[in-house]
């Protein structure tokens, strides 16, 4: 990537890479069109190659940006505090995972689509910048208060779930046009409780 781009405004990076993200998550590397990611930007297909170079430049950029990216929301929302309820903790990463999203809508649904190309995928960085965001969370997990009789098995499997309703909520809220943050936080927020209260 060209240092360069960090000296255009803030916008107009921010335009860029929710573009690429945009175009990246609903198609993949293979399917995912420059075209498109420039029509949808707003620039010229020079100007994104000045910056990136190639589309796997590209990708890679965004793989990496939005891993640090995710971690620096989660980090912001756990104030510290690593050892929590597991509940408490499902809270947290929704909240992290709502204020990521009110800048870059497509992020967690990118890096869905890079975990499911990370074994055929463009580069094995990709995969490697996933491992830091997967590996925080599971930590976070491993070291959270169960409630009552919920076994680690059972953590995991729940957070499974979770994980797929999430990326339900977030794609169907986007593809009917109708995405916010706060719609998608309450969505998770409900289920979560749904689940706390099972559980409880």
């Amino acid at each position: 990537m060209n240092e360069k781009f960090w000296d255009l405004k803030k916008s107009k990076q921010d335009n860029m890479i929710n573009a690429s993200l945009k175009v990246f998550a609903l198609n993949g590397f293979d399917h995912a069109s420059t075209d498109e990611i420039v029509a949808e930007a707003g620039v010229s297909k020079g100007l994104l190659f000045h910056y990136f170079y190639n589309k796997v430049g590209l990708y890679e950029f965004l793989a990496g940006y939005s891993t640090r990216f995710a971690l620096v929301e989660l980090n912001s929302e756990l104030r510290r505090n690593e050892t929590l309820p597991y509940f408490d903790l499902m809270e947290v990463l929704a909240q992290s995972e709502s204020a990521t999203v009110s800048i870059y809508p497509y992020l967690y649904l990118f890096l869905d689509r890079v975990r499911e190309e990370a074994s055929d995928g463009p580069s094995e960085q990709t995969g490697q910048y996933l491992k830091l965001y997967s590996d925080k969370v599971d930590s976070l997990v491993d070291n959270s208060i169960l409630p009552g009789s919920m076994t680690p098995d059972d953590a995991a499997r729940l957070r499974h779930y979770l994980d797929l309703i999430r990326t339900d909520a977030m794609a169907s809220l986007l593809r009917a046009g109708t995405f916010s943050p706060e719609k998608y936080l309450v969505s998770i927020q409900d289920s979560i409780r749904y689940f706390r209260g099972i559980c409880s």
